[in-house]
């Protein structure tokens, strides 16, 4: 489901990021310049040295050794890339430690400069945003996200009729309206507003069938399959029936009962 709206999102990028920046981040941009590379989301690495250790007066951490024969450019960035990694996975205090056995005196950077030390984010929510203001957009990617944004007491059907008639209004060509159309609706599931969009997209006589898109009947299939999950591992536990007896009950492959069955077992 997560993956949906980021579908929306990344597509929709290119047009929401300067209102995005400007608007609701405080970042007045002059010049811009795409990044195309893409970033590695698999990460291995394989410290010389890593235990959990416990001192004699009582301190606890992973203790981080690595040895280096000669000096390495931007060691101090590998080791900021092994102290994220060892922290998210064990949430510990980390001490590192590089035992140089070099030569000649090393230069390596030990330090961080104060702007390239990672001291948290900004967190920003729609919610904080009236609605009003992404209603007053004429960037249709914008006025999409007034359904994630503050209604400030409205009702929802009362918000969905504005950003339905705004986006009909800035949107001539029926196909296009229709690609906005289908995203809100992805969006209206996020604040369970899925029948309501449905209605008001039947009511305004607009032609998109929610029900025949591709994203809201992967959307159903998906919860339907949870809720199977959830049967057979109910079923499985209280022990009263044979995989084949659940299989047949519950209408799925034998095969599938016997690999939740395995997974339950682990």
């Amino acid at each position: 489901m997560a993956n949906d709206y980021d579908k929306i999102l990344k597509e929709n990028i290119a047009s929401l990021f300067l209102p995005l920046s400007e608007k609701y981040l405080g970042i007045r941009i002059r010049r811009s310049e795409e990044l195309k590379d893409k970033l590695q989301t698999t990460i291995e690495k394989e410290p010389d040295f890593i235990r959990i250790v416990e001192t004699d007066i009582g301190e606890r951490f992973i203790l981080h050794l690595e040895f280096q024969t000669v000096d390495e450019d931007g060691m101090i960035y590998r080791m900021q890339e092994y102290y994220g990694l060892l922290r998210r996975k064990y949430a510990l205090s980390i001490k590192q430690f590089i035992i140089y056995l070099g030569q000649k005196p090393s230069r390596m950077e030990t330090k961080l400069a104060p702007e390239e030390v990672f001291t948290g984010f900004t967190l920003k929510s729609l919610r904080e945003y009236s609605h009003r203001s992404l209603l007053a957009s004429e960037v249709p990617e914008e006025i999409i996200l007034t359904i994630l944004s503050d209604f400030e007491g409205k009702r929802p059907v009362e918000v969905l009729k504005k950003i339905l008639s705004k986006l009909k209004e800035i949107n001539g060509e029926e196909i296009v309206l229709r690609k906005y159309i289908r995203q809100l609706s992805v969006l209206a599931r996020l604040r369970n507003l899925t029948k309501e969009t449905k209605k008001q997209v039947e009511d305004m006589g607009l032609t998109y069938n929610i029900e025949q898109d591709y994203l809201y009947q992967e959307g159903r299939k998906k919860e339907k399959e949870e809720l199977t999950i959830k049967l057979i591992t109910k079923l499985l536990r209280d022990k009263t029936l044979s995989n084949e007896k659940i299989a047949q009950l519950l209408d799925v492959p034998v095969e599938y009962v016997k690999q939740i069955a395995k997974e339950l077992a682990k």
